[in-house]
């Protein structure tokens, strides 16, 4: 497993409305960073944080996805956590909780 060093590390909630996009965002920063072989898409089911048989019929993230890409220079990459939070009203606490858990986790 590779090692980074703290300065190279970052945490990205996705924190939004409900068909704000925030799944599409997270598919096409793994796409361009080389982190995914194909742009994936909500609509057709082939989003890569939404992996779950329900999300993807409901067409809308039930569970916090997490997803890493590697950015930057060869020499100087650095790891950016994604974590897709869900928007349904009835999920609202989910991205509250994720914040908070990884706010205590890595500062």
């Amino acid at each position: 497993m590779k090692v980074y060093d703290a300065s190279n590390l970052r945490n990205l909630a996705l924190i939004g409305h409900g068909h704000a996009g925030k799944t599409t965002l997270v598919s096409a920063m793994l796409y361009t960073a080389g982190g995914a072989p194909r742009l994936g898409r909500v609509d057709d089911g082939s989003a890569i944080t939404d992996y779950d048989e329900e999300e993807i019929a409901r067409k809308m993230s039930i569970a916090t996805g997490l997803a890493f890409v590697e950015w930057g220079k060869p020499d100087a990459k650095v790891k950016i956590n994604l974590l897709d939070t869900p928007a349904s009203i009835c999920l609202c606490t989910r991205p509250r909780w994720c914040c908070r858990w990884w706010t205590r986790r890595w500062w």
